[in-house]
Protein backbone atom coordinates (compact mmCIF):
# COMPACT_ATOMS: atom_id res chain seq x y z
CA UNK A 1 0.00 0.00 0.00
CA UNK A 2 1.38 3.44 -1.14
CA UNK A 3 2.12 5.64 1.54
CA UNK A 4 -0.27 8.97 1.91
CA UNK A 5 0.09 11.70 4.48
CA UNK A 6 -2.77 13.87 5.30
CA UNK A 7 -2.55 16.67 7.30
CA UNK A 8 -5.30 19.48 8.11
CA UNK A 9 -3.27 23.05 9.29
CA UNK A 10 -5.91 25.56 11.21
CA UNK A 11 -5.18 28.42 9.35
CA UNK A 12 -6.40 31.00 7.03
CA UNK A 13 -4.30 30.68 3.69
CA UNK A 14 -2.04 33.49 3.29
CA UNK A 15 -0.06 33.91 -0.03
CA UNK A 16 3.34 33.84 -0.62
CA UNK A 17 4.29 37.78 -1.02
CA UNK A 18 7.47 38.13 -3.28
CA UNK A 19 10.86 39.35 -1.27
CA UNK A 20 11.57 43.30 -0.66
CA UNK A 21 14.56 45.15 -0.65
CA UNK A 22 15.18 48.43 1.92
CA UNK A 23 18.35 50.42 1.79
CA UNK A 24 19.59 51.09 5.24
CA UNK A 25 22.35 52.72 5.96
CA UNK A 26 23.23 52.88 2.28
CA UNK A 27 23.17 49.16 2.10
CA UNK A 28 20.58 46.69 0.00
CA UNK A 29 18.87 44.29 2.72
CA UNK A 30 16.47 41.62 1.19
CA UNK A 31 13.36 40.14 3.47
CA UNK A 32 10.46 38.35 3.21
CA UNK A 33 7.25 40.39 4.83
CA UNK A 34 6.30 39.36 8.19
CA UNK A 35 3.20 37.71 7.11
CA UNK A 36 4.48 35.05 5.28
CA UNK A 37 7.84 34.54 6.92
CA UNK A 38 5.09 34.14 10.50
CA UNK A 39 2.61 31.76 8.15
CA UNK A 40 5.32 29.90 6.83
CA UNK A 41 6.87 28.95 10.28
CA UNK A 42 3.19 28.09 11.50
CA UNK A 43 2.92 25.63 8.26
CA UNK A 44 6.65 24.38 9.53
CA UNK A 45 5.57 23.72 12.88
CA UNK A 46 2.27 21.51 12.02
CA UNK A 47 3.95 19.69 9.50
CA UNK A 48 6.84 18.69 12.09
CA UNK A 49 5.10 16.33 13.81
CA UNK A 50 4.97 14.14 10.44
CA UNK A 51 8.85 14.84 9.67
CA UNK A 52 9.59 10.61 10.52
CA UNK A 53 6.65 9.70 7.78
CA UNK A 54 8.14 12.21 4.94
CA UNK A 55 9.11 11.02 1.26
CA UNK A 56 12.92 9.78 0.32
CA UNK A 57 14.63 11.59 -2.16
CA UNK A 58 14.02 9.25 -5.00
CA UNK A 59 10.22 9.04 -4.82
CA UNK A 60 8.02 11.12 -7.17
CA UNK A 61 4.68 12.97 -4.78
CA UNK A 62 1.89 14.07 -5.90
CA UNK A 63 0.33 16.86 -3.98
CA UNK A 64 -2.72 18.05 -3.21
CA UNK A 65 -3.76 21.21 -1.28
CA UNK A 66 -7.14 22.90 -0.79
CA UNK A 67 -7.26 26.12 0.80
CA UNK A 68 -10.38 27.12 2.46
CA UNK A 69 -11.21 30.88 2.94
CA UNK A 70 -12.96 32.92 5.45
CA UNK A 71 -15.76 34.54 3.24
CA UNK A 72 -16.04 38.50 3.73
CA UNK A 73 -19.45 39.06 4.61
CA UNK A 74 -19.34 42.63 2.45
CA UNK A 75 -19.37 39.48 -0.54
CA UNK A 76 -22.23 38.37 -2.88
CA UNK A 77 -23.77 35.21 -1.78
CA UNK A 78 -23.68 34.44 -5.29
CA UNK A 79 -19.99 34.12 -5.45
CA UNK A 80 -19.73 30.38 -4.87
CA UNK A 81 -15.97 29.83 -4.93
CA UNK A 82 -13.13 32.72 -4.38
CA UNK A 83 -11.84 33.93 -7.71
CA UNK A 84 -10.42 37.03 -6.48
CA UNK A 85 -6.96 37.66 -5.02
CA UNK A 86 -4.99 36.14 -3.69
CA UNK A 87 -3.77 33.88 -6.67
CA UNK A 88 -4.07 30.32 -5.91
CA UNK A 89 -0.32 29.66 -7.09
CA UNK A 90 0.77 32.57 -4.31
CA UNK A 91 -0.86 30.30 -2.11
CA UNK A 92 0.34 27.19 -3.11
CA UNK A 93 4.36 28.36 -3.47
CA UNK A 94 4.20 28.89 0.59
CA UNK A 95 2.86 25.24 0.77
CA UNK A 96 5.69 23.84 -1.17
CA UNK A 97 8.01 25.87 0.24
CA UNK A 98 7.33 24.48 4.00
CA UNK A 99 7.32 21.12 3.04
CA UNK A 100 10.44 21.32 1.21
CA UNK A 101 12.98 20.20 3.79
CA UNK A 102 10.47 18.07 5.85
CA UNK A 103 7.94 15.96 4.32
CA UNK A 104 10.37 16.13 0.55
CA UNK A 105 13.85 16.76 0.40
CA UNK A 106 13.50 19.10 -2.55
CA UNK A 107 10.24 20.64 -4.05
CA UNK A 108 11.70 19.40 -7.91
CA UNK A 109 10.26 15.35 -6.17
CA UNK A 110 6.72 16.72 -6.72
CA UNK A 111 5.65 15.30 -9.87
CA UNK A 112 2.08 16.24 -9.38
CA UNK A 113 -0.38 18.98 -7.86
CA UNK A 114 -3.93 19.46 -7.40
CA UNK A 115 -4.89 22.69 -5.91
CA UNK A 116 -7.85 24.26 -4.89
CA UNK A 117 -9.52 27.44 -3.14
CA UNK A 118 -12.94 27.11 -1.19
CA UNK A 119 -15.05 28.77 1.09
CA UNK A 120 -14.63 27.55 4.67
CA UNK A 121 -18.35 26.49 5.49
CA UNK A 122 -17.67 27.12 9.36
CA UNK A 123 -16.41 31.09 8.90
CA UNK A 124 -12.52 28.95 9.70
CA UNK A 125 -10.50 29.34 7.75
CA UNK A 126 -7.92 25.73 7.05
CA UNK A 127 -5.88 24.19 4.79
CA UNK A 128 -5.89 20.15 3.96
CA UNK A 129 -2.74 19.12 2.39
CA UNK A 130 -2.11 15.26 1.18
CA UNK A 131 1.05 13.77 -0.09
CA UNK A 132 1.61 10.58 -1.68
CA UNK A 133 3.61 8.74 -3.79
CA UNK A 134 2.76 9.55 -7.52
CA UNK A 135 2.09 6.89 -9.16
CA UNK A 136 1.91 6.35 -13.60
CA UNK A 137 -1.24 6.44 -14.65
Amino acid sequence: MAQVIKIRIPLDPVAKARARIAFTNGKVRSYTPTKTQEAENLIVTYLEEYHREGFDHDIPVKLTVVFYRVKSKWLPKRETLPFRRPDLDNFLKLVSDAIKGVLIVDDAQITSIVTKKRWAQNGVGYIDIQLEEDKEE
